[in-house]
Formats: C-alpha cells, structure tokens, sequence
C-alpha cells in the first residue's frame, strides 16, 4: 500500500473517532455519566465539572461540599455553582450560592447581580434578602440593607443574624435607640438569643453609643462569658462563607473585642 493511500485511510479513521466522539459527547448521556463517576467514585472535582454537561444538581453538591461542607475552595466552588446555573438557571439556591462564594471573594457587583438572579427565579427564597442585606451593607447602601434585613427578620423572626446585622446598620446610622429596640426584639423573638454572645456585644454597643454605661458593662460581661466557650464549631456555624482555618484567629479577635468594648462601658460608668 503507497503512502499516500495509508494517509488517506488514517484521515478517514480519523475523522470517524472525531464524529463519534463528538456525537457522544453531544448528543449522549455519557459524559455526565461520566461526570458523576468521577464525583461519586474519586471525590476529582475538577473532572466532574469538565465532563458534566447536563446534572445542575451534581455540579451544585461539588459547590456546596467545596464551599466549606467538605473543603474550602472558592475557585472550585464559584465554577461549579456557574456550572449549575448554566445548565439550570432555576435551580433552587443556585444564584445564592454563587453569590455567596462572590461576596467572600470581594466581587460586590457580580454577588449583588447573582442575588438578584435568585430573587427573580425562586422569588420564594427570601433568605436570599439576608445575603443581600450583607452585599449592600458593603456597598455602603445602608438603606437598602437595613430594608433587607427588616424583612428578613419577618420572614425567619427565630434566627438571630438578622436582628444583628439590622442592629449594626442603624448603629452605623446612628440610630442607636432603634438599632437597641431591634436587639430587644431579637431577644424576644431569636432561638437561644439569651446565650449569643454576638447578640450581648450588639446590645452593649448601642447601650455604649447612648451612654447607658451600667447597662453596657452588663452586657458586655454576659457577651465576655459566653464568648470564652466558642469552638470552631459554633464559629463556622456562625459563619458558614469564611475559610475555616480563620476560626480560631476569628474567635480571638471577638473575644478581644468585647474585653476592648467592656473596658471602654466601665471607663464610662466610672466617669
């Protein structure tokens, strides 16, 4: 056989592998089998999502498990949640996820337009107002997430983080009896608020803020008390976003904040 002939024919066999490849890859499920193999088996992230053409949900749990569920890997995290998204616009919590893994990583506008996406595909998902609340806070537009965390405390009235985060807003406004009348509330109405010492440091701050000296060193005191018993797990449960290797430098830093703040209530109360 000439040479010329045995090129031709390896073109042709080519050619062939290429469409039949390309048709498996296009018009089967195989390599989203594939895709769930690799996950499944081999925990290989990465080839998952190269593979995975059409399971939003696959590509969503490798964002959930490399977003602190099981590693920490915001790269990873924010192009599976993409992945999701692309094949599943709709997918339930997809867009606030993304947005979550974008507002750790500093990308205000991208995080602020993936919220939104959430809000117009599962208007119902109104824990997605708490997210956005944090994304405008950073945005110095303190109106719009003092309105988002108002609703969200309507929304969930048993979780504590809104009432906090609304209570920081007004602080910042200097709204300091409204942003103490929204802690209270959070008392009133929040699951263990009685024992949250992120609740007590908030209080104290506002009583600080209104010269309410002797009730500040009380509640800074109770904040001191339950702040020396957190771990890493009640730290990441309070801050599920973060990296977890900064648990324990974060636990830290709050308790020595709150020792900075009573220090600062008895300088007043003694005054």
């Amino acid at each position: 056989m000439e040479k010329t002939q045995k090129k031709e024919i390896i073109l042709e066999v080519t050619a062939v592998v290429l469409a039949t490849v390309m048709v498996m890859w296009f018009l089967t499920p195989v390599p989203t089998v594939t895709a769930r193999f690799f996950w499944d088996q081999y925990h290989m992230g990465e080839l998952a999502l190269a593979f995975d053409r059409t399971d939003a949900p696959l590509a969503f749990d490798i964002g959930n498990y490399t977003f602190g569920l099981g590693s920490y890997d915001l790269s990873l995290a924010e192009w599976a949640f993409r992945k999701a998204v692309s094949i599943d616009p709709g997918i339930l919590y997809g867009h606030y996820q993304l947005a979550r893994v974008l507002f750790v990583k500093g990308d205000l506008s991208q995080a602020a337009a993936e919220i939104d996406a959430e809000l117009t595909y599962n208007p119902a998902n109104l824990r997605a107002l708490y997210v956005r609340g944090l994304i405008r806070a950073y945005n110095r537009d303190l109106a719009g997430a003092a309105s988002d965390f108002e609703r969200f405390t309507e929304w969930a009235p048993s979780e504590w983080a809104g009432y906090n985060d609304l209570a920081w807003i007004l602080g910042q406004e200097r709204k300091y009896a409204e942003a103490k009348a929204v802690l209270e509330r959070g008392f009133r109405n929040a699951a263990a608020a009685a024992e949250n010492p992120w609740l007590w440091n908030n209080l104290g701050v506002q009583q600080l803020n209104l010269k309410e000296y002797k009730d500040a060193v009380a509640s800074f005191s109770k904040a001191k008390t339950l702040a020396a018993s957190l771990d890493e797990r009640s730290w990441k449960s309070a801050y599920p976003g973060n990296d977890p290797s900064g648990s324990t430098g974060g636990i830290q830093a709050f308790q020595t904040a709150i020792e900075k703040n009573l220090e600062r209530a008895r300088s007043g109360f003694s005054q």
